[in-house]
Protein backbone atom coordinates (compact mmCIF):
# COMPACT_ATOMS: atom_id res chain seq x y z
CA UNK A 1 0.00 0.00 0.00
CA UNK A 2 2.81 2.39 0.81
CA UNK A 3 4.44 1.76 -2.54
CA UNK A 4 1.15 2.49 -4.32
CA UNK A 5 0.72 5.82 -2.47
CA UNK A 6 4.30 6.81 -3.29
CA UNK A 7 3.84 5.96 -6.98
CA UNK A 8 0.59 8.01 -7.13
CA UNK A 9 2.18 11.04 -5.46
CA UNK A 10 5.08 11.14 -7.92
CA UNK A 11 2.86 11.75 -11.02
CA UNK A 12 0.98 14.49 -9.12
CA UNK A 13 4.24 16.28 -8.38
CA UNK A 14 5.29 15.96 -12.03
CA UNK A 15 1.96 17.48 -13.19
CA UNK A 16 2.36 20.42 -10.79
CA UNK A 17 5.91 21.04 -12.05
CA UNK A 18 4.72 20.90 -15.69
CA UNK A 19 1.94 23.41 -14.96
CA UNK A 20 4.41 25.77 -13.28
CA UNK A 21 6.78 25.49 -16.27
CA UNK A 22 3.90 26.25 -18.64
CA UNK A 23 2.91 29.33 -16.61
CA UNK A 24 6.51 30.54 -16.59
CA UNK A 25 6.72 30.16 -20.37
CA UNK A 26 3.49 32.14 -20.80
CA UNK A 27 4.78 34.92 -18.53
CA UNK A 28 8.06 35.02 -20.42
CA UNK A 29 6.34 35.12 -23.82
CA UNK A 30 3.98 37.95 -22.79
CA UNK A 31 5.46 41.31 -23.70
CA UNK A 32 3.95 44.52 -22.45
CA UNK A 33 3.33 47.34 -24.91
CA UNK A 34 4.10 51.00 -24.37
CA UNK A 35 0.82 52.72 -23.51
CA UNK A 36 2.37 56.22 -23.66
CA UNK A 37 3.62 55.99 -27.24
CA UNK A 38 2.35 58.82 -29.44
CA UNK A 39 0.00 58.97 -31.19
CA UNK A 40 -1.98 57.41 -28.36
CA UNK A 41 -3.74 54.11 -29.08
CA UNK A 42 -6.21 51.89 -27.20
CA UNK A 43 -4.73 48.52 -28.23
CA UNK A 44 -1.74 48.66 -25.81
CA UNK A 45 -4.11 49.19 -22.88
CA UNK A 46 -6.18 46.14 -23.81
CA UNK A 47 -3.05 44.10 -24.59
CA UNK A 48 -1.48 44.81 -21.19
CA UNK A 49 -4.79 43.72 -19.66
CA UNK A 50 -4.37 40.38 -21.52
CA UNK A 51 -7.19 41.10 -23.95
CA UNK A 52 -6.25 40.71 -27.61
CA UNK A 53 -8.05 43.13 -29.93
CA UNK A 54 -7.56 44.51 -33.42
CA UNK A 55 -7.57 48.31 -33.74
CA UNK A 56 -8.45 50.45 -36.76
CA UNK A 57 -7.62 54.15 -36.13
CA UNK A 58 -10.25 56.58 -37.36
CA UNK A 59 -9.07 59.98 -36.17
CA UNK A 60 -6.25 61.46 -34.10
CA UNK A 61 -5.36 64.94 -32.92
CA UNK A 62 -2.44 66.96 -34.23
CA UNK A 63 -0.43 66.52 -31.00
CA UNK A 64 -1.25 62.79 -30.85
CA UNK A 65 -2.78 62.97 -27.35
CA UNK A 66 -6.27 61.93 -28.48
CA UNK A 67 -7.54 59.31 -30.93
CA UNK A 68 -10.74 57.52 -31.96
CA UNK A 69 -10.53 53.88 -33.07
CA UNK A 70 -12.54 50.76 -33.89
CA UNK A 71 -11.77 47.75 -31.68
CA UNK A 72 -12.77 44.19 -32.54
CA UNK A 73 -12.17 41.37 -30.06
CA UNK A 74 -13.84 38.92 -27.67
CA UNK A 75 -17.00 38.90 -29.78
CA UNK A 76 -17.55 42.66 -29.47
CA UNK A 77 -17.39 45.56 -31.90
CA UNK A 78 -16.44 48.79 -30.12
CA UNK A 79 -15.70 52.40 -31.02
CA UNK A 80 -13.57 54.01 -28.31
CA UNK A 81 -11.92 57.37 -27.74
CA UNK A 82 -8.50 57.30 -26.04
CA UNK A 83 -7.09 60.41 -24.35
CA UNK A 84 -3.76 60.99 -22.63
CA UNK A 85 -4.52 63.47 -19.85
CA UNK A 86 -2.17 65.95 -18.22
CA UNK A 87 -1.51 63.57 -15.31
CA UNK A 88 0.15 61.14 -17.75
CA UNK A 89 -2.55 58.44 -17.46
CA UNK A 90 -4.36 57.34 -20.67
CA UNK A 91 -8.10 56.80 -20.35
CA UNK A 92 -10.63 55.18 -22.68
CA UNK A 93 -14.12 56.55 -23.39
CA UNK A 94 -16.38 53.93 -24.99
CA UNK A 95 -18.70 55.50 -27.57
CA UNK A 96 -20.25 52.36 -29.08
CA UNK A 97 -20.50 48.68 -28.11
CA UNK A 98 -22.34 46.14 -30.25
CA UNK A 99 -22.18 42.53 -31.37
CA UNK A 100 -19.17 41.65 -33.48
CA UNK A 101 -21.42 40.43 -36.31
CA UNK A 102 -21.84 43.62 -38.34
CA UNK A 103 -24.37 43.34 -41.16
CA UNK A 104 -24.20 46.86 -42.64
CA UNK A 105 -21.97 49.90 -42.84
CA UNK A 106 -22.49 53.40 -44.23
CA UNK A 107 -20.16 56.40 -44.46
CA UNK A 108 -21.84 59.82 -44.79
CA UNK A 109 -19.90 63.04 -45.44
CA UNK A 110 -21.73 66.27 -44.65
CA UNK A 111 -20.40 69.46 -46.21
CA UNK A 112 -22.24 72.79 -46.56
CA UNK A 113 -23.11 73.66 -50.15
CA UNK A 114 -22.07 77.01 -51.69
CA UNK A 115 -25.66 78.28 -51.31
CA UNK A 116 -25.73 77.33 -47.63
CA UNK A 117 -22.48 79.23 -47.12
CA UNK A 118 -23.01 82.20 -49.45
CA UNK A 119 -26.60 83.21 -48.65
CA UNK A 120 -26.22 83.65 -44.86
CA UNK A 121 -22.81 85.30 -45.30
CA UNK A 122 -24.27 87.73 -47.87
CA UNK A 123 -27.13 88.66 -45.55
CA UNK A 124 -24.70 89.30 -42.70
CA UNK A 125 -22.48 91.55 -44.85
CA UNK A 126 -25.50 93.46 -46.20
CA UNK A 127 -26.72 94.01 -42.67
CA UNK A 128 -23.36 95.48 -41.65
CA UNK A 129 -23.45 97.89 -44.61
CA UNK A 130 -26.99 99.06 -43.78
CA UNK A 131 -26.09 99.63 -40.14
CA UNK A 132 -23.42 102.14 -41.22
CA UNK A 133 -26.06 104.43 -42.77
CA UNK A 134 -27.14 107.23 -40.46
CA UNK A 135 -30.81 106.33 -40.47
CA UNK A 136 -32.95 104.64 -37.86
CA UNK A 137 -34.86 102.47 -40.33
CA UNK A 138 -31.72 101.35 -42.20
CA UNK A 139 -29.96 100.50 -38.95
CA UNK A 140 -32.94 98.41 -37.80
CA UNK A 141 -33.13 96.53 -41.12
CA UNK A 142 -29.36 96.02 -41.15
CA UNK A 143 -29.34 94.60 -37.63
CA UNK A 144 -32.16 92.20 -38.55
CA UNK A 145 -30.35 90.95 -41.67
CA UNK A 146 -27.09 90.53 -39.75
CA UNK A 147 -28.74 88.42 -37.04
CA UNK A 148 -30.54 86.27 -39.63
CA UNK A 149 -27.29 85.66 -41.53
CA UNK A 150 -25.40 84.69 -38.38
CA UNK A 151 -28.27 82.43 -37.28
CA UNK A 152 -28.28 80.33 -40.45
CA UNK A 153 -24.52 80.08 -40.95
CA UNK A 154 -23.41 76.40 -40.91
CA UNK A 155 -21.72 75.46 -37.67
CA UNK A 156 -19.62 72.65 -39.18
CA UNK A 157 -17.53 72.95 -42.31
CA UNK A 158 -17.09 69.15 -42.65
CA UNK A 159 -18.56 66.28 -40.68
CA UNK A 160 -18.29 62.49 -41.12
CA UNK A 161 -20.89 60.01 -39.89
CA UNK A 162 -20.32 56.25 -39.67
CA UNK A 163 -23.43 54.04 -39.47
CA UNK A 164 -23.00 50.43 -38.24
CA UNK A 165 -25.90 47.97 -38.52
CA UNK A 166 -26.29 44.76 -36.52
CA UNK A 167 -29.39 42.64 -35.89
CA UNK A 168 -31.62 45.23 -37.55
CA UNK A 169 -30.36 48.15 -35.43
CA UNK A 170 -28.23 51.05 -36.67
CA UNK A 171 -25.69 52.91 -34.57
CA UNK A 172 -24.16 56.24 -35.56
CA UNK A 173 -20.71 57.65 -34.75
CA UNK A 174 -19.90 61.29 -35.63
CA UNK A 175 -16.34 62.43 -36.35
CA UNK A 176 -15.31 66.09 -36.47
CA UNK A 177 -12.47 67.50 -38.54
CA UNK A 178 -11.74 70.39 -36.17
CA UNK A 179 -8.42 69.79 -34.40
CA UNK A 180 -7.74 66.51 -36.23
CA UNK A 181 -4.53 65.63 -38.05
CA UNK A 182 -5.97 65.88 -41.55
CA UNK A 183 -3.50 63.66 -43.52
CA UNK A 184 -4.14 60.64 -41.30
CA UNK A 185 -7.86 61.46 -41.05
CA UNK A 186 -8.20 61.49 -44.84
CA UNK A 187 -6.32 58.19 -45.09
CA UNK A 188 -8.55 56.53 -42.48
CA UNK A 189 -11.76 57.76 -44.11
CA UNK A 190 -10.55 56.46 -47.47
CA UNK A 191 -9.69 52.97 -46.13
CA UNK A 192 -12.49 52.41 -43.60
CA UNK A 193 -14.96 51.34 -46.30
CA UNK A 194 -12.81 48.55 -47.83
CA UNK A 195 -11.73 47.42 -44.35
CA UNK A 196 -15.35 47.09 -43.17
CA UNK A 197 -16.30 45.22 -46.36
CA UNK A 198 -13.53 42.67 -45.75
CA UNK A 199 -14.57 42.41 -42.10
CA UNK A 200 -18.19 41.60 -42.98
CA UNK A 201 -16.99 38.95 -45.48
CA UNK A 202 -14.17 37.28 -43.53
CA UNK A 203 -14.82 38.36 -39.93
CA UNK A 204 -11.28 39.77 -39.56
CA UNK A 205 -10.48 43.48 -39.36
CA UNK A 206 -7.19 44.11 -41.18
CA UNK A 207 -5.58 47.41 -40.13
CA UNK A 208 -2.02 46.82 -41.34
CA UNK A 209 -2.37 49.10 -44.38
CA UNK A 210 -3.75 52.07 -42.48
CA UNK A 211 -1.16 51.67 -39.70
CA UNK A 212 1.70 51.69 -42.22
CA UNK A 213 0.23 54.73 -43.95
CA UNK A 214 -0.15 56.60 -40.65
CA UNK A 215 3.47 55.85 -39.76
CA UNK A 216 4.62 57.25 -43.11
CA UNK A 217 2.52 60.39 -42.69
CA UNK A 218 3.95 61.02 -39.22
CA UNK A 219 7.54 60.59 -40.41
CA UNK A 220 9.23 63.99 -40.97
CA UNK A 221 10.29 64.62 -44.57
CA UNK A 222 13.95 64.18 -45.49
CA UNK A 223 15.70 67.46 -46.26
CA UNK A 224 17.24 67.35 -49.75
CA UNK A 225 20.96 68.08 -49.97
CA UNK A 226 22.30 70.82 -52.25
CA UNK A 227 25.28 68.76 -53.34
CA UNK A 228 24.71 67.24 -56.74
CA UNK A 229 27.04 64.60 -58.03
CA UNK A 230 28.27 65.38 -61.53
CA UNK A 231 28.09 62.48 -63.96
CA UNK A 232 31.51 60.96 -64.53
CA UNK A 233 32.49 60.63 -68.16
CA UNK A 234 33.99 57.28 -69.17
CA UNK A 235 37.75 57.43 -69.59
CA UNK A 236 38.95 56.37 -73.06
CA UNK A 237 41.00 53.22 -72.90
CA UNK A 238 43.67 52.81 -75.58
CA UNK A 239 44.43 49.23 -76.55
CA UNK A 240 47.93 48.09 -75.68
CA UNK A 241 50.03 46.40 -78.35
CA UNK A 242 52.53 43.69 -77.45
CA UNK A 243 55.44 43.58 -79.88
CA UNK A 244 57.41 40.35 -80.21
CA UNK A 245 61.06 40.48 -79.19
CA UNK A 246 63.35 39.35 -82.03
CA UNK A 247 66.60 39.12 -80.15
CA UNK A 248 67.49 37.36 -76.98
CA UNK A 249 66.71 39.24 -73.80
CA UNK A 250 69.70 39.76 -71.59
CA UNK A 251 69.11 39.87 -67.84
CA UNK A 252 69.60 43.22 -66.19
CA UNK A 253 72.89 43.55 -64.39
CA UNK A 254 72.58 44.87 -60.88
CA UNK A 255 75.70 46.77 -60.00
CA UNK A 256 76.59 47.79 -56.53
CA UNK A 257 77.99 51.09 -57.66
CA UNK A 258 75.64 54.01 -57.89
CA UNK A 259 75.96 55.85 -61.21
CA UNK A 260 77.28 59.33 -60.94
CA UNK A 261 74.72 62.02 -61.16
CA UNK A 262 75.43 64.42 -63.93
CA UNK A 263 75.16 68.01 -62.87
CA UNK A 264 73.26 70.00 -65.37
CA UNK A 265 73.95 73.68 -65.62
CA UNK A 266 70.96 75.81 -66.38
CA UNK A 267 71.10 77.52 -69.71
CA UNK A 268 71.71 81.21 -69.54
CA UNK A 269 68.73 83.10 -70.71
CA UNK A 270 69.53 85.77 -73.28
CA UNK A 271 67.11 88.62 -73.53
CA UNK A 272 66.89 90.05 -77.02
CA UNK A 273 64.86 93.10 -77.91
CA UNK A 274 62.27 92.40 -80.48
CA UNK A 275 62.18 94.75 -83.45
CA UNK A 276 58.86 96.57 -83.84
CA UNK A 277 56.94 95.52 -86.87
CA UNK A 278 55.04 97.92 -89.12
CA UNK A 279 55.51 101.59 -90.17
CA UNK A 280 57.09 104.03 -87.73
CA UNK A 281 54.73 105.87 -85.46
CA UNK A 282 55.32 109.50 -84.44
CA UNK A 283 54.70 109.99 -80.77
CA UNK A 284 53.45 113.53 -80.05
CA UNK A 285 54.69 115.13 -76.86
CA UNK A 286 51.98 116.51 -74.60
CA UNK A 287 51.87 120.35 -74.34
CA UNK A 288 53.42 121.91 -71.31
CA UNK A 289 50.96 123.38 -68.80
CA UNK A 290 50.72 127.22 -68.77
CA UNK A 291 51.71 128.59 -65.35
CA UNK A 292 48.91 130.37 -63.55
CA UNK A 293 49.42 134.13 -62.81
CA UNK A 294 50.55 135.01 -59.32
CA UNK A 295 48.16 136.99 -57.10
CA UNK A 296 49.02 140.70 -56.51
CA UNK A 297 51.15 141.42 -53.46
CA UNK A 298 49.42 142.51 -50.28
CA UNK A 299 49.96 146.22 -49.50
CA UNK A 300 51.40 147.04 -46.07
CA UNK A 301 48.99 148.40 -43.45
CA UNK A 302 48.50 152.17 -43.51
CA UNK A 303 49.71 154.40 -40.62
CA UNK A 304 47.19 155.24 -37.92
CA UNK A 305 45.39 158.57 -38.44
CA UNK A 306 46.88 161.60 -36.68
CA UNK A 307 44.66 163.78 -34.53
CA UNK A 308 45.19 167.51 -34.94
CA UNK A 309 45.54 169.54 -31.70
CA UNK A 310 42.65 171.85 -30.84
CA UNK A 311 42.97 175.46 -32.02
CA UNK A 312 43.94 178.02 -29.36
CA UNK A 313 41.31 180.70 -28.97
CA UNK A 314 42.52 184.09 -27.68
CA UNK A 315 40.66 185.54 -24.72
CA UNK A 316 38.29 188.38 -25.54
CA UNK A 317 39.60 191.98 -25.27
CA UNK A 318 37.83 193.98 -22.58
Amino acid sequence: MASESESSSEPDEEEVIDEQDGDDEQVDSFERMDVLALPIRAKPLFHNNREEVEEFPLSESKDGLQSTSILVGDGLFRVVKTTLHQDGVPRIDVQLVMDAEVTGFQHIIEKPSPIEMGLPAGLAVLGLVLMMIQSLSSMFVGLSLFLIGVKFLPTKLEQHKLLFSSCGNSHEVTLQTFGAFMPSFRASMALVGPAMADYMKQGVLDASDVNDLHAQLRTPPVQPTNEQQLPQLPMPVTPTEILPVQGSVEPAQVAGEVPAVMESTPDETVQTATAPAGPPVMMSTPPKPIPAPLPPPISPPAAPPTVAPPAVVAPPIP
